[in-house]
């Protein structure tokens, strides 16, 4: 009595080429995840940047009775820390007793 193995051989390999089709979904859908966790990760940090130019023109403001000319300002007197490899800074004075325009960008592409 022969037996014939061809039916079980097929199943098996339709298997094996259903689990490694999951196991490719399954990756693809994790780092998609992670590309959009990064992309909310930046956004989060551009808006702490933002807040913290916010704060220390406030605090010059305070101090001086003006708003500061510039984000240079900022950086020499008060002590701000701006990472310009990560970030654009939109920072447009109005005049001396106006609060400035005060944007924070990711830049595209990543940064460090």
């Amino acid at each position: 009595m022969i037996r014939v193995f061809r039916p079980r051989k097929a199943a098996d390999a339709v298997k094996a080429i259903l689990f490694v089709a999951i196991v490719i979904v399954c990756v693809a859908l994790v780092l998609i995840g992670l590309g959009r966790l990064g992309a909310t990760q930046d956004t989060r940090q551009a808006k702490v940047a933002e807040d913290a130019i916010v704060k220390a023109t406030v605090q010059c403001y305070a101090l001086e009775s003006r708003y500061p000319p510039s984000l240079k300002y900022l950086e020499k007197n008060y002590g701000l820390a701006l990472d310009h490899k990560r970030f654009v800074y939109d920072y447009r004075p109005i005049g001396e007793n106006l609060m400035p325009q005060i944007h924070v960008f990711p830049v595209s592409g990543g940064g460090a």
